[in-house]
């Protein structure tokens, strides 16, 4: 049997076990790392080039190629964010945030998703890109969706679809990436892939508003609830603080994690939270998941999984089907790397060549927004970093898994979704 496919169905058994069993499945997924990375691909696969991730030269080369699979970045902007948030939700900063946006919104609970829509695009476009929007913004917003009882899949999808949504005008980071390789294999795409992106994720949600019970949410104008209190000392030293972290990751472009650990550092000796309850506050769990499941898929990526699906799709590529094929690949791609940092200097630069394949029958413009779009398409699954950080945004009482299931859904049926919408001409 071909070894990527045996990856393939190693990763569905490993996530079905763990949600079957009720286990953490990042930790089932790191167990089924070492299985397939130790035993399967050593004693099955023939290929070298999985030989070589494997090394059998030392035990330590070995450990070694299996935990590359963990994410370290990822992680540490993860905890690092997670920790300063923390602090807001130990000394009630972000229950009081999330009650005043709750009151602001005149207890239209309909409303609220859209609102957290349309500021996540906005922010989004001006500068910080998605990444960094939805690391400020998903905290808030997941708190609300408690304090109000709307579904967090809901209000992370509307969160994650504005930040995308304004994540690629032409001054915002992944925006500027692809523009630069856009124009290195000579077309000028900036507009063109910022209209798309903002047309597609409008459509992905009002399509998530409607699925997830947007529609559903009951007003409560006339309902009970008092106006919220004003903040206390500790809390708006702990708003204060919050705020020149935005500036600096905005403003100044320092790292994310970084920026966040020393903001957090200057909360708790301000006294602002007690360390010991920030520290047991931080969804540990999720995180291990998140980055637990990273793990496997580095070695069904090294085992050549993700390499059989794309080469499955593009054995079906023509000139009606090409630019949703490189929508599907780039999504499938975008789900175990970066879709700034991989898949887009990846697959842009193979556009030249697919256009002469196809005698000019397809418009280059059209196949560079299907890649950079398919590779935003999957950022709701809790394997990328958009999804990732709602995971680790979510309020405590949550249900992990249910989230991660409903995360990996949105993810991957985003992906099929984007690319039907890219195949009937509503984005091109």
């Amino acid at each position: 049997m071909n070894m990527g496919l045996i990856s393939l169905l190693v990763l569905v058994v490993a996530i079905f076990i763990g949600f079957k069993r009720g286990v953490n499945t990042g930790l089932v997924s790191i167990a089924f790392a070492f299985l397939l990375g130790f035993f399967v691909m050593i004693n099955i696969s023939k290929d070298p080039a999985v030989a070589k991730m494997v090394s059998m030269s030392s035990a330590d080369a070995k450990g070694t190629a299996l935990v590359a699979g963990w994410n370290t970045s990822l992680f540490f902007t993860l905890v690092g964010m997670t920790f300063l948030f923390s602090i807001a939700k130990v000394n009630g900063t972000l229950e009081l945030m999330a009650r005043k946006a709750a009151y602001m919104a005149g207890g239209n609970k309909k409303l609220i998703p859209i609102l957290f829509f349309i500021f996540a695009t906005i922010l989004a476009a001006i500068g910080p890109g998605n990444i960094a929007v939805c690391a400020l913004i998903l905290p808030i917003a997941m708190a609300v969706a408690h304090e109000e009882k709307i579904s967090s899949l809901l209000m992370a999808a509307m969160v994650i679809a504005g930040s995308n949504a304004g994540g690629l005008s032409p001054i915002a980071p992944t925006g500027i990436i692809g523009t630069q390789l856009a124009e290195k294999i000579g077309f000028n795409t900036a507009m063109h892939v910022f209209i798309n992106m903002l047309i597609a994720q409008v459509v992905i949600a009002v399509a998530c508003y409607i699925v997830l019970g947007g529609l559903k949410l009951k007003s409560d104008a006339g309902g009970v609830k008092e106006k919220p209190g004003a903040f206390a000392g500790v809390q708006i030293q702990t708003l204060v603080v919050i705020a020149l972290v935005v500036a600096a990751i905005i403003l100044l472009k320092l790292h994310i994690g970084m920026v966040a650990f020393l903001g957090g550092a200057v909360l708790l000796l301000m006294n602002a939270a007690d360390e010991k309850k920030t520290i047991a506050a931080m969804p540990w769990g999720t995180l291990i998941l998140v980055c637990g499941v990273g793990v496997l898929v580095n070695v069904v990526d090294k085992a050549g999984g993700i390499q059989y699906l794309t080469d499955t799709l593009t054995a079906f590529m023509g000139t009606k089907t090409a630019a949703p094929i490189l929508t599907i690949v780039a999504g499938l791609m975008s789900a175990v790397s970066s879709a700034s940092g991989v898949v887009m200097p990846t697959l842009i630069p193979t556009v030249p060549g697919i256009v002469e394949t196809m005698g000019g029958a397809m418009r280059g413009e059209t196949l560079i927004s299907a890649i950079i779009l398919g590779a935003h398409f999957v950022t709701n699954s809790p394997i990328s970093t958009l999804g990732a950080l709602a995971m680790a945004s979510a309020h405590e009482t949550e249900d992990t898994d249910k989230l991660f299931r409903g995360l990996l859904v949105l993810g991957f049926g985003g992906v099929l979704f984007g690319a039907l919408l890219v195949f009937v001409g509503i984005v091109r």
